[in-house]
This record gives structure tokens, C-alpha cells and sequence, in this order.
């Protein structure tokens, strides 16, 4: 889960959202605003200026997501729909926020639905739940459990376990499991823990995935040194480089360089070829209309 760098919308993509946002805004009351945000949104398409609008949205946020756009989340697979990070029916202020969207796909969306949580000093995970004919009241304030990747780095806080080799030269398993970093402070690892449960980051499926992509990066890591040792082209390097970088699960990659020094074989590759530690895992897998 990498974070998501910021690029500007087209001014006219722009307009529709700060005119959607202002007829939200423009309610009387809280549960007004809600039902507004709600109801909008539902709508965004009924108009040509609006779907073209909410269009641009998509090719926008494609461009921002890692990989052949995938889900912002899981890194499986691809991202399909267009995420609330703060629930609409929550924080109807955020609804037509270019800030509030990310891409994400079913599996990681549906479960999350409108989750939110804040977290006590004490690490005490709070979770806000608004059930079927409760009041329309807004969630209390405080530190948000989930983890925004539009606004943070998700690895201060998450670690994926590798295995790899311990210092005594123990052979550590990997579980491929995302896990609070170490050394996280209360509330660090209570927003980790939050994050993990309510998107479901550790799904079994998921988890054969990143296994499978851990094999994938490490065997490409290694097919990239023999074509360096073996004299090819700064063009033939540079393609084979850019096609690694489309690869799903990115974060699996990333992990790989920090962790090196518990992964022998990877660690070789790049003291082979020190330049993989320096690639920029760049957004920009785009999204076809």
C-alpha cells in the first residue's frame, strides 16, 4: 500500500466538483447535507457536462495509480471504482473532493463501506457505526484509524513480512502478511491494526498473490543483472526496468529494497546492480474510458 502523489485536475473537471460540493454545502443541517452528498452522487452522470466531469475523474486517477491502475488498497486487482477515503454519508463536505478519491476494486471497497473509526490517545480503537434508523449525527473527532494514502505514507505504519534471514542466520518463513511496523507508538499501531482489518489486506487470496509476486520481482531482479553483467543497452535495461514497475503488487518491491539486508539473495542483486535501490515507483498505468 504506497502512496498516492498528487497531480491537478483539468480546470473544467475542477468546476463540476466545486459546484457539486457547493450545492452540499449550501444544506441547512448536517443530515440535509448527507442526504444531499448521497443523492448527488448518485446523480453525477445524469448530466453530459457531469459524466464527462466524472470521466476525466477516472482517466485522472489512473494516472496516479501504481501499476496497469490498480486498487489502491490491495494492489490485486485492477481498481474499478472510484473511493470515498472518508465515507460520503459521513463527511458529506468530502464527497466532491478530488483530495478524497483513490481507485479501488470491489473486494477492497464493498467491506469497507462506511467504516470509520478514531483512535484514543491510549490507542483505543473508537469506531463510529450509524446504523439503519439511527441519527444522522457526524462522527466524533480525533485521529483517523484508517490510513489515508493520499495524504501519508502507509509504510510509516505497515510492514509486509518477507521472512528472510535473522542476524544469527536463523531462516525466517514469510507469511506475506501486512503487520504494524515495529516501534509504532499506541496510536501508529492502533491505525495499522484498523487499516488491516477494514480493508481486508490480509485476505488469503491476497496473500497466494503477493507470494507469487514476491517470486515474480525477485526472478526479474536477477533476469535484469545477468542482462546488465551480460553488456546489454542502456535502452534494453531502461524497457525491461519500466515493464517491473507495471507489475502488480508493487509493495511487495518496495519491501524488497528496505528489507534487503534480511533478504541474501535480493541484497546481492543490488550490490550486482546498485541502481534498482534508486528506481522511482512512479503512478501512471492509465485508465481506458
Amino acid at each position: 500500500m504506497l502512496q498516492i502523489f498528487d497531480s491537478p485536475l483539468p480546470k473544467e473537471t475542477n468546476d463540476v466538483l466545486v459546484e457539486l460540493q457547493a450545492l452540499v454545502d449550501g444544506e441547512a443541517d448536517y443530515p440535509t447535507r448527507v442526504s444531499k452528498a448521497v443523492e448527488l452522487w448518485d446523480k453525477k452522470a445524469g448530466q453530459v457536462r457531469r459524466k464527462q466531469a466524472f470521466l476525466s475523474v477516472r482517466q485522472a486517477l489512473g494516472k496516479i495509480s501504481y501499476g496497469i491502475a490498480r486498487c489502491a488498497y490491495c494492489e490485486d486487482s485492477g481498481a474499478d471504482e472510484i473511493e470515498h477515503l472518508f465515507p460520503k454519508s459521513l463527511f458529506p463536505e468530502l464527497t466532491f473532493k478530488w483530495s478524497n478519491y483513490a481507485f479501488a476494486c470491489g473486494p477492497c471497497n464493498g467491506p469497507k463501506g462506511n467504516r470509520f473509526a478514531v483512535i484514543k490517545q491510549d490507542g483505543t480503537i473508537d469506531e463510529f457505526v450509524r446504523k439503519r434508523g439511527d441519527p444522522i449525527v457526524a462522527p466524533r473527532a480525533g485521529t483517523p484509524g484508517l490510513v489515508n494514502p493520499r495524504a501519508e505514507d502507509p509504510m510509516t505504519v505497515l510492514e509486509l513480512d518477507l521472512g528472510g534471514q535473522a542476524v544469527d542466520g536463523t531462516d525466517l518463513p514469510p507469511t506475506f502478511r501486512f503487520e504494524p511496523a515495529f516501534g509504532l507508538n499506541k496510536v501508529q499501531e492502533a491505525r495499522a491494526k484498523f487499516t488491516i482489518d477494514v480493508l481486508g489486506l490480509n485476505r488469503e487470496l491476497i496473500l497466494r498473490s503477493r507470494k507469487s509476486a514476491f517470486a515474480s520481482f525477485r526472478a526479474r531482479l536477477l533476469e535484469y543483472v545477468d542482462m546488465k553483467e551480460d553488456g546489454a543497452t542502456t535502452e534494453e535495461l531502461d524497457e525491461f526496468r519500466l515493464g517491473l514497475l507495471e507489475m502488480p503488487h508493487l509493495t511487495v518491491f518496495e519491501e524488497m529494497r528496505r528489507q534487503r539486508s534480511f533478504l541474501p539473495k535480493i541484497d546481492d542483486y543490488m550490490n550486482r546492480a546498485p541502481e534498482i535501490t534508486t528506481w522511482k515507483i512512479a503512478p501512471g498505468g492509465g485508465f481506458t474510458v
